[in-house]
């Protein structure tokens, strides 16, 4: 007798095919004995031994046959008989399994065809769905929202292996009639030739219960800043305590709404943990806490104070999530602050909320002096320096470059004659820059007579070269690694100072050791000349690096008109004491003929957008120029001088690319703006490229940008 079970492509034979005599064996071995035996008498017959008569012999030789295979048949008959009871004790053990596991274990289960007919449900499963009948021959889908094919992927995809206790479900979720949601575990079958599904409903409600509350209580982790408290309370008369303890009974009642915890860790600075369920809150109001803050002013003051937060809500430990709080509220003040920067993924981009309003500038010049010592310190270890502003280097940024490098060149000249050395072991310093524009040449212009710079300026190429092992990166009015003049370069070198005046829009690819970023300070050639100003190399600046560094200024200011405040006239006295003057820095931006022509260009195309908002654009009927990019941000400065127009647009086309610039009168955010195009920027001064896009299409997506703009994060932001 042989059992055969089966389960190729899921077949099992049946109970008839199970038992049954294989006499096979038996019948060998007796034909075999038979042939033996025969041999025998053939053998004795051909001898003719009178001693062993041929009869008597054959007698004997059947004899011993019959006995051969009557005892083999007999052991035979007695195992067959105690595999076939054997069987059938096993069979009535799995029939009764079987009506167990189909009426008593609460373990519901389905058999569901190929054709999506469901065959069969056990008694668990009548009772999830209120059935009457184990039959039912019903579609899958009156069963529950599945599809066969889900069905069918999940059943040859499962695991040979039983799944561990506890766990989350892989497989398909589903809700039946009974509330309860269940995992579906499918395996295929066969039976008379078709494939069925033999479909387990693992209940999994209580466990997804358990996971929902678990993230909906997850601890979230906020670190909280008030914007220039310090600095505000020194216009307007108001004492600092008393204004402090206003807003920290504000923060206080907005941590007590989130069932939170708020506590002081430092100066104006707070540290907060509420839950995953209360944040979502905060977002859906959009933070609406920003505008509380707003709304308590200080005095008759109408500058409003504001509050910068950086949360995470990401996975991990404690400590893990308090880090990458404190790095998104870097990266919030990083932005021009009065906004929440929030990181839900570990490496993921974070979210921005708020912004909309611009904050008092700082009138303390700690950070220069704290940054320009951390700075001083790197130069003196580093091997050789790289200096690199943005591409297409305006004013700003060349003056930028010129100031890092007389500040670089102090240090490594007062490092030398500290050691006894000559100035010719200093380590090399390049600035990165494109030597064909013509801001440059005009700038260069201003320093010919200074041997220093006589080999200092490079290209790209050369720049890339030129690093080692023990390189030093300054990188300058400028934070977006698409804009730099040497894109790459910040990946080749471990040592970068990132010093910029503009608002971050994403964090940069790479780690600084410095990462001075401040948005209320008019230029990045403000920042370098107050890094120069509060160092001991203060009088080391000379008349035409002074210059060239006003001339950034002026040109990010607009001639002192826009974003200029009172460190800014500050630094602009520093520089007007080592020799530099707007007498000579105003010829830096005379015009030409033709330059008054694009301008006559742009003037006449402006349309008025939304009632504040103008917008304008060069024509494509004329030959592209790099100095386009320029003439479009005078054109969108000059716009804002038309009455009632608080910010302003102008296009240009370069190739298959449109290169926008954004001005604000400090009402509007235009960075903000532009960010929903790729771009960014400065709270009023910004900028964007689009790709691939005509002036028609650029256009549209503009104006696409600006409804966004006013009717959700300006609108939400002016409870209006």
């Amino acid at each position: 007798m042989k059992r055969t079970n089966s389960h190729k492509n899921g077949h099992y034979t049946g109970k008839k095919e199970a038992l049954y005599m294989d006499l096979r064996l038996p019948f060998a071995v007796c034909v075999t004995v038979g042939l033996l035996l025969l041999f025998a008498c053939a053998a004795v017959g051909y001898l003719d031994i009178p001693s062993l008569p041929l009869g008597w012999f054959g007698i004997g030789a059947i004899s011993i046959f019959a006995i051969c295979c009557t005892v083999l048949f007999f052991i035979y008959l007695v195992r067959y008989l105690r595999l076939r009871e054997a069987m059938l004790a096993a069979e009535k053990a799995n029939t009764e399994v079987y009506d167990m596991f189909r009426y008593v274990i609460d373990v519901p289960y389905a058999i569901i065809g190929r054709d999506g007919i469901v065959r069969i449900i056990n008694s668990a499963l009548q009772d999830a769905l209120g059935y009457q009948t184990p039959i039912c021959n019903i579609r899958l889908s009156e069963l529950c929202p599945v599809s066969i094919d889900i069905i069918s992927v999940s059943a040859h995809g499962a695991k040979t292996s039983a799944k561990s206790s506890d766990v989350l479900p892989e497989g398909p979720v589903t809700r039946l009639a009974n509330g309860k949601r269940y995992e579906l575990q499918s395996y295929p079958m066969r039976m008379h030739n078709e494939e069925y599904f033999f479909t387990v409903f693992r209940d999994v409600d209580g466990l997804l219960e358990l996971k929902e509350k678990a993230d909906r209580e997850n601890p979230v982790v906020a670190f909280i800043a008030i914007d220039n408290l310090q600095e505000l309370t020194q216009f307007v008369r108001a004492n600092y305590r008393e204004v402090s303890s206003r807003i920290d009974q504000i923060l206080l009642d907005w941590a007590a709404e989130q069932n939170g915890m708020l506590r002081e860790y430092d100066r104006d600075k707070y540290v907060a943990i509420f839950s995953q369920e209360q944040l979502e809150k905060c977002i859906a109001d959009r933070f609406s806490i920003l505008n509380t803050v707003m709304d308590a002013k200080i005095g008759d003051n109408s500058f409003p104070l504001t509050v910068s937060m950086g949360i995470a809500s990401i996975e991990g430990t404690m400590q893990e999530k308090e880090s990458a709080a404190y790095a998104a509220l870097e990266v919030a003040l990083s932005r021009g602050g009065n906004q929440v920067a929030l990181r839900r993924n570990v490496g993921g981009n974070l979210e921005y909320f708020g912004g909309t309003h611009k904050i008092l500038e700082s009138n303390s010049s700690i950070n220069s002096r704290v940054s320009a010592g951390v700075l001083a310190n790197k130069i003196r270890e580093c091997g050789n320096v790289l200096i690199m502003g943005h591409s297409n280097p305006d004013f700003d940024s060349v003056g930028a470059c010129v100031g890092a490098a007389r500040f670089t060149l102090s240090v490594l000249q007062a490092k030398a004659s500290e050691a006894g050395l000559p100035l010719s072991s200093i380590p090399s310093i390049h600035v990165v820059i494109d030597r064909k524009c013509d801001t440059f040449r005009t700038c260069f212009a201003q320093l010919k007579g200074i041997p220093e710079y006589a080999e200092m300026f490079i290209d790209r190429e050369a720049g890339m070269n030129a690093v080692t092992s023990d390189t030093l990166l300054i990188i300058v009015d400028a934070n977006n690694r698409y804009i730099f003049e040497a894109p790459d370069l910040p990946h080749s070198v471990h040592n970068i100072a990132l010093i910029d005046h503009h608002r971050l829009v994403k964090e940069p690819d790479f780690a600084p050791f410095l990462n001075y970023i401040e948005p209320t300070k008019s230029s990045a050639s403000e920042i370098i000349a107050e890094m120069l100003q509060q160092s001991k190399f203060a009088d080391s600046l000379l008349k035409a690096e002074a210059n060239l560094l006003l001339s950034g200024i002026m040109l990010d200011t607009n001639n002192f008109t826009r974003n200029a405040g009172a460190q800014t006239f500050e630094i602009t006295h520093y520089l007007y004491s080592r020799g530099a003057h707007t007498s000579v820095t105003r010829e830096f931006f005379n015009q030409d003929l033709e330059d008054m022509r694009i301008a006559s260009a742009f003037d006449s195309a402006a349309r008025i957008y939304r009632d504040v908002i103008a917008i304008t654009w060069l024509s494509t009927d004329r030959e592209p120029s790099p100095e386009d990019r320029v003439a479009a941000a005078k054109a969108a400065d000059s716009l804002l001088s038309l009455k009632g127009i608080e910010a302003s647009f102008a296009m240009v086309l370069m190739g298959d690319t449109v290169a926008i610039s954004g001005r604000s009168k400090g009402e509007i955010n235009v960075q903000l703006i532009l960010e929903k195009l790729q771009g960014g920027g400065h709270f009023d001064v910004a900028g964007a490229q689009v790709k691939n896009a005509t002036l028609q299409g650029a256009y549209e997506l503009l104006k696409g940008a600006i409804n966004d703009y006013f009717d959700y994060d300006y609108k939400a932001d002016n409870h209006k």
